[in-house]
């Protein structure tokens, strides 16, 4: 199968998602329930404790949902209209050419829809609603499975991932979005696709510092199967405890958070 697989292009593959996976919907990019390698109920298969029991140290930042801003159609309580004015091919366009340290050469208008600005408005505005969005789907997810978790084992610990230190207006667009702290986790600001509106020389020196305090901790859990470590401060609590990772202009900042709910 693996041969038949490699020696197939990519067209021909897609192709077979398409007219042959989706109708069994299993076309989907998500992990596929199937019921060898992955449980058709990961849940209740941790609680039964049916997996591969190892330390853990999970990761979620705060604007996650800012990445998708376009699920915001789905539901009327979310604002019933896709958050995101810019179709892909004109985001990575955008994205591909542009002069961070120039003066902004876009704005929040052009990205985000007038009925969710500005964008601090409560209830309504573009950051209410990507967090009510993270209620329902990201932070929704890592609460049941490290909840799971946790009733089976100590060794559990998340973080929080809080920078947006982004020229504007991407600190508002993107915020800390869905995979913006990898770059920090491993020590690599570019190049990247989004690595051109993220990262400046205004923001380096605070940037940095953070990656390094992350790297750290990454390092202490990789070694040991634990993120403490005495050199290190503030200790790190296991989950349902978190850790906040984020930066002023020139240092990290890291603080502890109490339980999300």
């Amino acid at each position: 199968m693996a041969d038949w697989l490699r020696g197939r292009s990519a067209d021909a593959l897609l192709g077979v998602v398409r007219t042959r996976l989706a109708a069994r919907g299993m076309a989907a990019s998500n992990p596929i329930p199937d019921g060898h390698v992955v449980a058709v109920d990961p849940i209740a298969a941790i609680r039964a404790d049916r997996y591969v029991r190892v330390p853990v140290l999970a990761g979620h930042a705060r604007d996650e949902t800012k990445l998708f801003p376009q699920l915001f159609a789905i539901r009327p309580d979310l604002g019933g209209v896709s958050g995101r004015l810019l179709d892909d091919e004109a985001v990575f366009a955008l994205v591909s050419r542009y002069d961070p340290e120039a003066p902004p050469q876009t704005s929040v208008e052009s990205w985000i829809p007038r009925v969710y600005l500005p964008a601090a408005t409560p209830g309504t505005g573009f950051d209410a609603r990507a967090a009510e969005l993270d209620r329902l789907w990201f932070a929704a997810i890592r609460n049941d499975v490290l909840d799971a978790l946790r009733s089976r084992q100590a060794d559990v610990w998340s973080y929080e991932f809080e920078w947006d230190a982004q020229p504007a207006p991407f600190d508002t667009i993107f915020g800390a979005a869905h995979t913006f702290d990898l770059p920090f986790m491993f020590g690599n600001f570019g190049p990247s696709l989004f690595s051109r509106i993220l990262f400046t020389r205004a923001n380096e020196r605070g940037r940095s510092a953070l990656s390094k305090t992350m790297q750290a901790r990454l390092g202490a859990f990789a070694r040991h199967g634990n993120p403490n470590d005495e050199r290190m401060s503030p200790g790190w609590p296991t989950w349902p405890g978190r850790i906040v990772f984020d930066a002023d202009a020139d240092s990290a900042t890291v603080a502890t958070r109490p339980p999300p709910y």
